[in-house]
C-alpha cells in the first residue's frame, strides 16, 4: 500500500546539515510517509551521511548536478503518495508538522496547498526570529501580488495539483516555488497556512543575499505567469555575485528585521545601523531604523499600512 505522504528533499553538498534534517523527518508523529532524497551531484560526503540511515522509508538517488528545480520535478514523478511534502536539507521540522498538515487536508478536500509559519535560525541552529504570514486563502493570494508568502520547505501540496499545472518551471533555477504558487493560484486552487512555526528555516549571509537578488525578478515572474500558454519565456539560470560589504549590509538588515518583528527594538536598531555602515544607500534600513525608534503600536500600524498598500 502506498504511503500517504511523499517527502521530497534535494541535497547539494549538505553534509553538515542533512543528518539533522532527515532525523527530524523520521521523528515525526505521523509515520506513514516515504522520504525521497535526491543527491544533486554533491562533491562532499552527503551520500555517506544519507546512506548511514537504515530506515526503509528512505529512497535515495544520486543525480548529475542540474539544480533544485529539475531534482524536485524528478522527485514528484517518482512519488507514490497523493500529498507531496517539501523539505530542505539544511532545515528541520517540528515533530507534529506532518500530523497537522494531513489534518488540514482531511478537513478540507478543496485545499491544494498547506504551509506553516516558520522559525528562522542561523547555520548553527540558533533562533533568530519568527516569520508569520496570512492563514486564509484570500489573504495569502493578496500577499502573492507582491511577494512569496510561503517558506518553500514548509509546504505540503496535493500531487494532483502539481500535475495539473505541470510541476516546477525548469526555466527557473531560482524562485521556482513563487512561480509555481502563482500558476496554482491562477487555476483557482485553494491555499492555507497553519499559524504555528512547524518548520525551522536556516539562513546565512549568502542565502540572504540570494533572496534579495531573487526579489528583483519577482515582477518578471508574475508577468510571465500571466502570459498566454506557450508565450511564457522568462528564465533565471544564474544570479549575479554581490560584494562583501553589500552582502554584510543585507545580513544585518535581515537580523534587524527579525529582531523588530520579535519586539526587540533596541537590538533591531543596532543591526540597522550596522547595515547602513556597510551600505549607506540601503534605504530599507533607514525606514526600518526609524520604525525601531517608534512605539511598538505605532510601528506596527505603519508596517501594516505599507503591507496593505502593497497588497492592494
Amino acid at each position: 500500500m502506498a504511503a500517504k505522504l511523499s517527502v521530497i528533499m534535494s541535497a547539494y553538498n549538505s553534509s553538515e546539515t542533512i543528518e539533522r534534517a532527515i532525523t527530524s523527518i523520521l521523528d515525526q508523529t505521523f509515520s506513514d510517509f516515504e522520504l525521497i532524497v535526491l543527491n544533486d551531484g554533491s562533491t562532499d560526503d552527503t551520500e555517506e551521511k544519507v546512506l548511514a540511515f537504515s530506515d526503509e522509508r528512505i529512497m535515495y538517488q544520486r543525480l548529475e548536478h542540474a539544480g533544485l528545480t529539475k531534482a524536485l520535478n524528478l522527485g514528484i514523478a517518482q512519488a507514490h503518495a497523493n500529498i507531496i511534502v517539501r523539505h530542505d536539507s539544511d532545515d528541520w521540522s517540528e515533530s507534529d508538522r506532518f500530523t497537522k498538515q494531513v489534518q488540514c487536508f482531511e478537513n478540507d478536500e478543496d485545499l491544494s496547498l498547506v504551509a506553516s509559519w516558520h522559525n528562522v535560525v542561523d547555520d548553527e541552529g540558533r533562533y533568530l526570529g519568527l516569520k508569520s504570514t496570512a492563514a486564509d486563502d484570500e489573504s495569502l493570494k493578496a500577499m502573492m501580488r507582491w511577494r512569496n508568502p510561503f517558506c518553500h520547505g514548509s509546504v505540503a501540496v496535493r500531487k494532483s495539483a502539481l500535475e495539473t499545472v505541470g510541476g516546477y518551471n525548469e526555466q527557473l533555477l531560482f524562485s521556482q516555488d513563487y512561480d509555481l504558487w502563482l500558476r496554482m493560484a491562477a487555476r483557482g486552487m485553494k491555499f492555507a497556512c497553519i499559524a504555528e512555526p512547524l518548520y525551522n528555516y536556516s539562513i546565512t549571509p549568502d542565502s540572504i543575499a540570494k533572496g534579495w537578488l531573487k526579489l528583483s525578478y519577482a515582477k518578471n515572474i508574475r508577468q510571465n505567469v500571466l502570459r498566454l500558454e506557450g508565450e511564457q519565456s522568462f528564465s533565471v539560470n544564474e544570479l549575479p555575485v554581490l560584494g562583501s560589504r553589500r552582502k554584510d549590509s543585507l545580513w544585518y538588515h535581515a537580523l534587524g528585521s527579525l529582531a523588530l518583528d520579535d519586539g526587540k527594538r533596541v537590538r533591531a536598531f543596532v543591526y540597522f545601523v550596522k547595515s547602513l555602515l556597510k551600505n549607506p544607500f540601503h534605504w530599507h534600513a533607514y525606514f526600518k531604523a526609524g520604525t525601531a525608534l517608534l512605539p511598538t503600536v505605532v510601528a506596527r500600524a505603519i508596517v501594516g499600512r505599507v503591507k496593505k498598500l502593497l497588497e492592494s
